[in-house]
């Protein structure tokens, strides 16, 4: 995979995106930045990172068939293979929190961000952002934040790490194209946190609500049965799984 490491930008998405285009890039590639000013997470939040201490960076996959119609499918296999990485050096109690989040110990020590990209054809791509908490000790205002240092009691070599995250996430686009969606959502499900567990859900005026988590549908939306067997989807804007 070709590599591209700046000091700092705003934000590896964005700074990739251009970058692509103006290089006329075709096969996968990573930016990685020291330091991210303007990290974005879902729901238009920040992301935050300390500089140098934490792995910030953004992968550029082409050849992905029919993205526009399977985009959950490919960010499932991201938080997957995240999730195996980290597995490898031994994170404990590693889970996905709906829909990408990476939790260990129900700390969040990972968040994804993809913007896919379409063209005519069949084949699409994506730009698949990554933040990653790895050497970083405190999260001042963040009582749900954490870092594998943290959690493990361990510093981690960044581009060590970087590379065997690499490894697997090169791997992501034949996966993409063979596996069917189902197999990707039972093993999606395997690391689903809360998955068929009663939890408390918040809407985004405040208020709050008792359910069950029962799944994703085909969109990506969060399956939640509620009492008297009412089953509702919620995107991402609808509802805040709290924890």
């Amino acid at each position: 995979m070709k590599l591209v490491k700046v000091d700092a930008t705003s934000s590896t998405n964005s700074y990739l995106k251009d970058y692509v285009k103006l290089n006329s890039i075709k096969v996968p590639c990573c930016l990685v930045a020291d330091n991210q000013i303007s990290g974005r997470g879902q729901r238009g939040t920040a992301w935050q990172s300390q500089a140098g201490k934490n792995l910030t960076f953004s992968v550029y996959l082409p050849g992905l068939e029919d993205i526009h119609k399977q985009t959950f499918k490919l960010s499932a296999l991201v938080a997957l293979a995240l999730i195996k990485t980290l597995e490898k050096y031994f994170t404990p109690k590693l889970s996905i929190k709906w829909p990408n989040d990476i939790l260990s110990r129900q700390f969040k020590i990972g968040g994804i961000l993809i913007e896919n990209m379409f063209n005519q054809n069949r084949a699409g791509a994506s730009i698949i952002g990554i933040g990653l908490n790895v050497n970083q000790d405190e999260f001042p205002g963040l009582p749900k934040a954490s870092s594998l240092k943290s959690i493990t009691r361990s510093t981690f070599d960044l581009e060590i790490l970087l590379k065997d995250l690499l490894f697997e996430i090169e791997n992501i686009p034949l996966k993409f194209n063979t596996f069917s969606y189902h197999d990707v959502l039972e093993l999606y499900y395997s690391h689903l946190f809360k998955y068929n567990k009663v939890g408390m859900y918040q809407y985004p005026d405040g208020s709050l609500i008792q359910g069950l988590l029962r799944g994703v549908d085909n969109y990506g939306r969060l399956i939640v049965e509620f009492e008297e067997d009412r089953i509702d989807s919620f995107d991402i804007k609808e509802i805040q799984i709290k924890y």
